[in-house]
């Protein structure tokens, strides 16, 4: 009922791709929907990054039918045409949940089966979906503590549209739990563990390594700090000036979360020395500070050891897996909410490190730089965590197909 009052925000808001967004498509779009393509939506980067070993194992397993890509962010898009245009026929960006709009899109899109990436719930569109008949499917379920609290006071609501999808493959024992109390029926759940770990592993193997040779040739160990928020940078740059005193040659990647809060980062870190933006670097640099989306995880390829952001500060960390699957050592704050379950499994392994303040995690960096350091026997234990905790696209596919043989071979 707010749509009207709301459209002029909206449109405004949401200009790129507006058309898309309110259920009107181009030609290529509305011809690939008249051969009922495979809808997957990917919300941003990290739900585009976990698609693309999913798409991957379709391909692999010999469905060669048509395959519509959704986003809602253009940094969404700009990853998914970085790293799916071969895999996938049409982008489009995810139309609004309004009755009228989901109603057009539907009739124009027509999939045979919709797949939605994490926990991106669109409560009209999937109730349209059931109404439809169109399989929905789930895939890497994962719902935070604070996800699941809200959830929770409101579970009759959440319960009936989860119950729309056909099938939900959550991602951990931890998250299984969460979406089967909130009212899901058992059957429906499959738990086959994080794609993730399939995607950066596919990631790695096409990434290329002469890109950031010249910007992170150099002497001295480097440390990357990775998707830092506000309140974190300032601990980040101390905790290196205490690195600098016992390692004078050490370098910092100082990477935001948010990269257009660069030319603010880099002020701070001007303030401690010599410092520069990754779109101007220069060589010789002490601390390079990143202004560019989807580089992070190569970053991490060119380091000794990592801190991962959003942890020091209340936003449920970041992914661990971008350094480990690198072989690199990797250090976080206590706010791991949305990678508990990860962040348990590296620490029983030996893998990552909690820090809580300056000092620690200056000791931390200097000591995985010291001589003493096994950096090869660390990169082997990090493959072999990899390789146990893997293989959830595949899984997640074979069930997936296995469900629905005519629809996806007619």
């Amino acid at each position: 009922m707010a749509y009207p009052a709301l459209y002029p925000w909206l449109a405004w808001k949401y200009r790129e791709g507006l058309a898309e967004r309110r259920g009107f498509y181009p030609a290529n779009v509305t011809q690939l929907g008249r051969l009922k393509p495979f809808w997957i939506h990917a919300v941003s980067v990290g739900e585009v990054q976990s698609a693309l070993p999913f798409v991957s194992a379709m391909r692999n397993g010999g469905y060669g039918g048509p395959v519509l890509l959704s986003t809602i962010t253009s940094t969404g898009k700009t990853m998914a045409r970085q790293e799916m245009d071969s895999l996938v026929d049409a982008h489009v960006y995810y139309p609004w949940d309004v009755p009228r709009v989901v109603d057009r899109a539907l009739d124009a899109l027509s999939p045979r089966i919709y797949t939605v990436m994490e926990t991106e719930i669109w409560p009209n569109l999937l109730l349209e979906l059931e109404k439809r008949d169109i399989p929905a499917y789930m895939v890497n379920a994962r719902f935070s503590e604070k996800s699941f609290i809200r959830a929770m006071n409101n579970r009759a609501f959440w319960s009936r549209i989860l119950s729309t999808f056909r099938r939900i493959f959550a991602r951990s024992e931890e998250d299984e739990a969460r979406i089967r109390a909130m009212g899901v029926d058992p059957s429906r759940l499959c738990r086959v563990g994080d794609s993730k770990v399939d995607a950066l592993m596919e990631r790695k193997r096409n990434v290329d390594g002469s890109k950031l040779a010249a910007v992170m040739g150099g002497k001295g160990p480097v440390f990357v700090a990775g998707s830092t928020h506000p309140g974190e940078e300032e601990t980040v740059l101390e905790a290196f000036a205490v690195v600098r005193r016992a390692l004078p040659e050490s370098r910092l990647v100082l990477a935001p979360r948010h990269p257009e809060r660069a030319g603010e980062v880099l002020s701070l870190a001007l303030q401690r020395g010599e410092a520069c933006l990754l779109s101007k670097w220069a060589p010789g640099w002490t601390i390079l500070v990143v202004d560019r989306i989807g580089i992070l995880f190569d970053l991490y390829g060119h380091s000794d050891a990592a801190f991962v952001g959003g942890s020091l500060v209340p936003k449920g960390g970041q992914n661990l897996l971008e350094p480990l699957a690198w072989g690199v050592p990797v250090f976080h704050g206590p706010h791991m909410e949305d990678f508990h379950d990860l962040a348990g499994l590296a620490h029983r392994a030996g893998l990552a490190r909690l820090i809580e303040g300056v000092e620690n995690l200056a000791s931390a960096w200097i000591g995985s730089a010291c001589p003493e350091f096994d950096t090869a026997s660390f990169g082997r234990r990090c493959e072999v965590f990899l390789a146990g905790i893997g293989g959830a696209s595949s899984k997640t596919w074979e069930e997936i197909a296995s469900d629905n043989k005519k629809l996806l071979w007619e």
